[in-house]
């Protein structure tokens, strides 16, 4: 499974606009054929006030500036032709403040007054989420009600059953629209205020028992559908939730290897694949599998941070040979750059992608500004398809080589050596075994290469009989049987 994490409305316009659409989307799905990509995960296209979509103000009814039911089920029909699933985005945690729910729970109406947290006077209005100093409580004419998200995200409150099978309905309706599974935003969040106290605590075993009979039902209607969690905490935590869910992503290995690419340090790239993929490892047992990736919509661009197009490459080839399913957000394949002001202000890394160098053209979006991705700035599909050492040309590489080695997906792997410059792995099945070497510095590294067939190189890599330079930030693949 090729994962591509898609942003509606700074993909490809339709209608002239400047907006991204799903018709857009329609019009541009050979590119992701192209590409290489099998599986789509769309973020939000449910109707809401926000450019990210994520508070919700009808859970059943498209964004208008995306098109209509219509045009889903067409884009969706379309892509299964080409061998391509869905998975939707659906931020369930909370509503938008617009939401008809949250209007009637404000007028006292029944159920939907019960739907949410008031403060009362248990309640510390100046209670902070411990990951900054953003308030808890939110205010909202003579009421306070918990929004841990902040104010544009009144929480639903999920003690009341009810709500449950509504959200049941919501997921139905969406899988009877032709989506093959959801990516579920904030997971360990569904329960993670104390009533009793007043105060924000995570209820990780509320969360496992709610998300269990969701995926339940979920399965019972389209039972091959992708379920994809979003807990992102140290890996104690996100092994709290291990087997519920088909896949989660993995944001520990995403931050230790940037940290390690950054650092050029072999020593920690091994322990981070000690510690954030263990399950990988030759004892380990896989429940749910390692959703594997570099960057998101809340994060900076991989570029922006790595700041070399050699470590961005370098990068991308680790998690393509590594076990596990590899995902890859719109516009990194072709350079992108952009750095989000916190996760609260994330407009700077969801800036539109660039299909033509001078920035402008048919179906090109423009909502937003160029920041960081000014024209001209070679981070375009029309210039990158030109070079053959683009960033795009190897990530369409990389994407073959695990489409044609698809069994990495569920392999293990050896760490067999490493030193100050190259790490050597060893990723394996029963039927199936390669050799993948790293090279994790800026300078040449020279040793000898055991026998094998060359399955991916990638970097100015050079073979002298039985010797093996590897270029700076290299990467070899052998099949070793």
């Amino acid at each position: 499974m090729i994962f591509y994490e898609l942003y509606l409305r700074s993909f490809y316009d339709s209608n002239e606009d400047g907006l991204g659409d799903l018709k857009g989307l329609k019009e541009k799905l050979d590119y992701l054929v192209e590409l290489g990509v099998d599986h789509v995960w769309l973020l939000p296209i449910m109707k809401s006030p926000a450019f990210h979509g994520y508070t919700v103000s009808n859970f059943y009814e498209v964004n208008p500036v995306y098109g209509n039911l219509n045009d889903v089920k067409e884009v969706l029909s379309e892509g299964h032709k080409k061998g391509i699933k869905f998975v939707l985005d659906l931020p369930i945690n909370h509503v938008a403040v617009t939401s008809d729910w949250f209007q009637k729970a404000l007028k006292g109406e029944e159920p939907y007054k019960d739907w949410f947290v008031w403060a009362n006077e248990k309640a510390d209005l100046n209670e902070k989420r411990h990951w900054d100093d953003s308030k808890i409580w939110q205010k909202i004419g003579n009421k306070y009600f918990y929004g841990i998200f902040g104010p544009a995200s009144p929480d639903l409150y999920f003690e009341r059953k009810e709500l449950w099978q509504e959200i049941k309905n919501i997921f139905k309706f969406w899988l009877d629209a032709g989506f093959d599974g959801f990516r579920l935003d904030a997971a360990k969040h569904i329960f993670d205020f104390d009533t009793e106290t007043m105060r924000f605590k995570y209820q990780h075993e509320k969360n496992v028992e709610f998300w269990k009979e969701m995926i339940s039902f979920i399965k019972s209607i389209k039972n091959e559908a992708l379920v994809i969690s979003e807990v992102w905490d140290a890996p104690e935590i996100v092994r709290k939730y291990e087997g519920i869910f088909d896949i989660g992503f993995n944001f520990p290995i995403a931050e230790d290897l940037k940290t390690t690419l950054k650092d050029e340090n072999t020593q920690r790239f091994v322990e981070t694949l000690n510690k954030c993929i263990p399950e990988y490892l030759p004892t380990g047992k896989v429940f749910s599998a390692s959703g594997n990736f570099l960057t998101n919509h809340d994060m900076t661009r991989i570029l922006s941070d790595l700041k070399s197009e050699e470590k961005v490459k370098l990068g991308f080839s680790i998690i393509y040979t590594l076990p596990g399913i590899p995902f890859i957000y719109y516009g990194e394949e072709i350079g992108m750059k952009g750095i989000p002001i916190d996760v609260n202000f994330t407009e700077d890394s969801q800036e539109p992608f660039h299909w033509y160098e001078n920035g402008f053209g048919l179906g090109q979006t423009e909502w937003k500004g160029y920041k960081f991705n000014p024209p001209y700035s070679g981070n375009s599909y029309e210039e990158q398809a030109k070079d053959r050492n683009s960033i795009l040309n190897i990530v369409k590489n990389l994407i073959k080589f695990r489409k044609n080695n698809s069994w990495i997906d569920n392999a293990k792997i050896d760490i067999l050596n490493f030193d100050q410059n190259v790490v050597k792995l060893k990723v394996y099945d029963q039927l199936n075994e390669i050799i993948a070497y790293y090279n994790l510095k800026s300078s040449n590294s020279s040793f000898f290469l055991e026998n094998g067939t060359r399955l991916l190189s990638i970097g100015e890599n050079i073979i002298d009989g039985k010797n093996l330079k590897l270029a700076p930030y290299g990467v070899y693949v052998v099949k070793h049987k």
